[in-house]
């Protein structure tokens, strides 16, 4: 019995799934999902980047992530808790790594290795900026210089 779900609205997906039964939602790793309801390990959604398809998929595929509703009921939407600096870099790897394999495949050696120090760097600096251990205004040069530096990579 598929019921509406309360706390888990919000997950970012760890495994590719291909939707392989009719009612299905193909997932690719580090997809954001809207959850509108569960039933039995099974999640029932839709893919944030497009809200007109809706399907299942299994709950072990997403990591759950806080988030507060707006709009509750048939239009709700789900926004991630998450701080924007480390959201955008998320979304902003996620956007080179489809560049950085063109790279690769492209055998275009010197920016293939420039792109991945860069991407390095950001994770780096992603990972500190969630640990929480710095200073305020650690925190608030780290950001400055992790926009600046995307600000680059957009511009290159």
């Amino acid at each position: 019995m598929w019921t509406p779900t309360k706390t888990n609205k919000y997950g970012v997906v760890i495994y590719n799934w291909h939707g392989d039964n009719p009612y299905g939602l193909h997932l690719e790793i580090g997809d954001t999902v809207q959850i509108l309801e569960q039933c039995c390990g099974w999640y029932r959604g839709f893919v944030t980047k497009n809200r007109s398809v809706k399907g299942i998929f299994p709950s072990t595929y997403i990591h759950l992530k806080p988030c507060r509703i707006e709009n509750e009921g048939s239009f709700e939407t789900a926004i991630p808790l998450e701080d924007m600096v480390v959201r955008e870099v998320s979304l902003v790897l996620r956007d080179w790594s489809c560049i950085w394999k063109s790279l690769y495949v492209e055998r275009e050696t010197y920016k293939f290795i420039t792109l991945r120090k860069v991407m390095r760097e950001l994770l780096e600096w992603r990972k500190q900026l969630l640990t929480g251990t710095l200073t305020q205004d650690q925190t608030r040069e780290l950001k400055l210089k992790t926009t600046a530096k995307i600000d680059w990579g957009n511009r290159a």
